[in-house]
């Protein structure tokens, strides 16, 4: 059985749970405390987390509890493979991959053993700074076009240890841009410059403008999000195409009752 129909049949045995994957214990970490002396500090609007259902940081809600057990298992796998990025991924732009990135990247942030950097790598329909009601000043798409350095880009949302990297301007040259050699240093760099960063990024839909192909080489490892009967069985294919030269963390199941 191949990678994706693995980690497909493992979320569909565990309904209730949005991700199940072979684990072993990770060695103890010294907690990570940041100082934001250069990043800008937006706090997140408390309307747009709502709207949006970012949800992970509260801390009695049942369904922000999916989200730290996906966070465990998610780190947990990270710790076996040495890795300290990977892409969310879809097949279309309606399975939820973009909440369960932000939601997932709050989780993480909430571990005190390393920083998290939310990347939105969705450069035809930038959304990760919607999620989080802030509108930025410089983004990616600045970034790649030679009009911002990195740094300009980075904002902390008030939540400790979490850093969004956001796109700004919807680029019809997408693909181009993601393909392209600035986004592989841009990749490089956000994975080398800090030890103790996971680097999540919200990838554009695997189908349809083909935005995502160019990116996949350029990250460690992608988590699959599928929502429940929606993707046709040919699409399912060409996916399993498309990423089949990727160390798939595992997938993420929604719309399941």
């Amino acid at each position: 059985m191949e990678p994706i129909e693995r980690a497909l049949a493992k979320a569909r045995r565990s309904r209730h749970q949005p991700f199940v994957a072979t684990v072993v214990s990770a060695p103890p970490r010294q907690p990570v405390s940041p100082v934001y002396s250069t990043t800008r500090i937006v706090p997140a609007d408390p309307l747009a987390l709502k709207r949006e259902h970012v949800i992970a940081n509260r801390a009695n809600d049942a369904d922000a509890g999916l989200y730290r057990t996906l966070r465990a298992q998610v780190l947990l796998w990270l710790a076996k493979t040495g890795k300290r990025s990977f892409a969310v991924v879809s097949a279309s732009d309606n399975e939820g991959r973009s909440m369960t990135a932000a939601n997932l990247a709050v989780a993480l942030s909430m571990d005190v053993n390393q920083t998290v950097l939310l990347v939105d790598a969705d450069l035809r329909n930038p959304g990760v700074h919607k999620k989080f009601g802030i509108d930025p000043t410089f983004g990616l798409d600045d970034v790649l076009q030679g009009n911002a350095a990195i740094e300009k880009c980075l904002i902390n949302p008030g939540m400790e240890r979490l850093v969004l990297f956001p796109s700004r301007s919807p680029l019809p040259n997408g693909a181009e841009l993601l393909a392209s050699p600035q986004m592989a240093q841009i990749a490089t760099e956000l994975r080398n410059r800090y030890r103790d960063r996971v680097v999540v990024y919200d990838a554009p839909a695997l189908l349809g403008h083909g935005d995502a192909i160019g990116f996949l080489p350029y990250v460690e490892a992608v988590l699959l999000v599928v929502r429940d009967g929606v993707v046709r069985p040919d699409e399912m294919a060409r996916m399993k195409e498309l990423l089949k030269d990727c160390s798939v963390i595992g997938a993420v199941l929604n719309g399941v009752v």
